[in-house]
């Protein structure tokens, strides 16, 4: 089984809850679909922006704007910095 370089930077970026920052990030949800993660169709698709970016979530796709990075290091810091500075949608 191979991994892509995002989920084993995610997996290891927030050991306490990897999987809810990053659903809230991709899907502007903290809820796992009532059909369960198998249900979850989830794109991630390289962009042609220099490293400087950060990913873009586009929630309403459950699509992710990945900037090639050129190393696992950069693509932890810009998925930090990308989740960290999340808002998501807020009525207050």
């Amino acid at each position: 089984l191979r991994c892509s370089p995002w989920w084993e930077v995610t997996c290891l970026s927030c050991p306490t809850s990897p999987l809810c920052f990053s659903l809230v990030f991709l899907t502007g949800s903290d809820r796992i679909p009532i059909y369960g993660m198998s249900s979850l169709r989830i794109i991630i698709q390289s962009t042609t922006s220099g490293e400087q970016y950060l990913p873009v979530a586009h929630t309403c796709y459950n699509l992710l704007d990945l900037p090639k990075y050129s190393s696992k290091e950069i693509l932890h810091a810009r998925l930090v910095q990308a989740i960290d500075h999340y808002e998501g949608f807020s009525l207050a």
